[in-house]
């Protein structure tokens, strides 16, 4: 019983491990790509 608890626990602490494994990547991804779109255009003003 106590390990059935313990098991879903740490299913449930790898999932969030792995979607903020993911946000963080997505964020250094993110940040570290250029945005081509706002070096080519300049702003309307």
């Amino acid at each position: 019983m106590l390990w059935d608890v313990l098991g879903l626990l740490g299913i449930a602490v790898f999932i969030v491990c792995v979607m903020g494994l993911a946000a963080g990547v997505t964020w250094v991804v993110v940040r570290l790509t250029p945005n081509k779109k706002a070096e080519s255009d300049p702003p309307a003003a």
